[in-house]
């Protein structure tokens, strides 16, 4: 971790902080060879992207970006999910962050351009055809009233995969409704197999049902309303209290594990890769996972979109999924020309193809040939993504930050019993206005 320099630091100290330009005067805790002196720009990148496979594809760009831009070097920072996002709140309210930072787009970027933290990218991204270059679904979750102020480089979707080994023996087909799902439940429950992996621990993963089931009732397009306080749209409407009704059908009819909201994500997915579990509802990032962890399940992966629900005014074809690695510039870098050069390099072709070559899905525009290296399994969620009419933003990432974990707290509530559909919307509706109420100023 990079300690803070003072001003009560010696005179060494001292003149290395003077050498750190946009550094903000971090401790560096990745380096490459050169020594600083030769180097006289300083970019600081922090990132979570710190497991094999992305570690290195974007390590990789950053020397390419050194080698190509002599005066400038670049200092590595990672971090974990949770602890990330705490970390940057931090350092953004204190005015010392990164110069190049992670983000998922949505709510958090939105505030924080709206607060003036991060660079407005948009005069950057119309210059030499790279706005083009981009999936214009992914690109617009990292936009704020119509302006860029992030680059995307993965897009993910959640879907609903099952192995297609239980389901041959089991003499069933994947749902295609909640009434198929509820019933081919039922068959795998008395064959002795959990029907679907769910390890709430973390909160993330159960939303991802309510939000698809939300999705389904109401539309995209009443959550996005909610969340930006247009019109009569409120997260009190009937179609979000159903799906927390939806959630526990889920739940009394035992499609989940014994004890799930205690159970971690990784623990779920070894129950699914060990064929304990039928289904899993979880994003295209678990390909990856497969590969590394069990990659004889391959052949057993299969996916589908999540089951429709009858009477929903939801388009059945919308898939829940965003941005799950994008890249913003500080407003308050010293050096922005080179930090937006350092993004294009992140962004470039040759990073998408091997984003490609580690089993993700790039949210930029790639060769057929890029595309063929994908996983079979990775190639067939990606045919749902493109057939949808529009991407649900996960509520979390897309919501304000205090809104977006009153929703993962309402849905584990949701899952445990002890808060009905109609109390979760509710308080996500009480929690909207109050927020709507100190943007006023009231």
């Amino acid at each position: 971790m990079h300690s803070t320099f003072s001003a009560l630091f010696s005179l060494v100290a001292v003149s290395l902080v003077l050498l750190t330009g946009c550094d903000r005067g971090k401790t560096p805790t990745a380096k490459h060879p050169e020594a600083p002196t030769a180097r006289p720009i300083a970019l600081t990148f922090w990132h979570i992207m710190n497991y094999s496979g992305p570690r290195e594809v974007l390590a990789s760009a950053i020397q390419r970006f050194e080698a190509e831009n002599p005066d400038t070097t670049v200092t590595i920072q990672t971090f974990k999910n949770d602890a990330y996002k705490t970390k940057l709140a931090i350092e953004m309210a204190s005015g010392t962050p990164p110069d190049v930072l992670f983000t998922w787009g949505g709510g958090p970027l939105a505030e924080y351009a709206r607060a003036g933290r991060v660079l407005d990218l948009t005069p950057h991204v119309e210059k030499d055809g790279w706005r083009q270059r981009f999936i214009d679904k992914a690109l617009a979750i990292c936009m704020a009233d119509e302006r860029v102020y992030a680059v995307p480089l993965d897009l993910s979707a959640v879907v609903l995969w099952h192995n297609r080994e239980l389901f041959e023996q089991a003499g069933v087909t994947p749902p295609a409704t909640l009434e198929d799902l509820l019933a081919v439940g039922k068959v795998f429950r008395e064959r002795d197999t959990t029907p679907m992996s769910l390890g709430n621990l973390n909160q993330w993963p159960g939303a991802f049902h309510f939000v698809y089931l939300a999705t389904r009732r109401g539309g995209a397009q009443l959550f996005l309303d909610a969340a930006g306080g247009k019109g009569s749209a409120r997260f009190d409407n009937p179609a979000f209290a159903q799906a927390g009704s939806d959630v526990r059908r889920l739940v009394d009819a035992k499609m989940f594990p014994l004890g799930f909201n205690g159970i971690d994500a990784g623990s779920a997915r070894t129950k699914f890769l060990s064929g304990k579990a039928a289904m899993y509802t979880m994003g295209t990032w678990l390909v990856a996972r497969v590969v590394a962890e069990n990659p004889e399940f391959m052949s057993k992966l299969d996916c589908v979109p999540y089951p429709a629900v009858s009477g929903g005014k939801g388009d059945p074809s919308t898939v829940v999924g965003g941005v799950n690695c994008g890249f913003a510039v500080s407003a308050g870098c010293k050096h922005p020309e080179k930090a937006v050069e350092l993004l294009r390099y992140l962004t470039a072709p040759e990073v998408a193809s091997e984003w490609c070559d580690i089993g993700r899905i790039p949210a930029l525009q790639v060769t057929a040939e890029d595309e063929a290296k994908l996983p079979a399994p990775t190639r067939k969620a990606l045919s749902l993504l493109k057939a949808a009419k529009r991407i649900q933003p996960y509520y979390d990432q897309y919501l304000p930050p205090r809104m977006a974990v009153e929703h993962k707290k309402t849905t584990q509530k949701l899952f445990a019993g002890t808060m009905t559909g109609e109390e979760a919307a509710k308080r996500m509706a009480e929690s909207a206005a109050k927020r709507a109420a100190q943007a006023r100023g009231d």
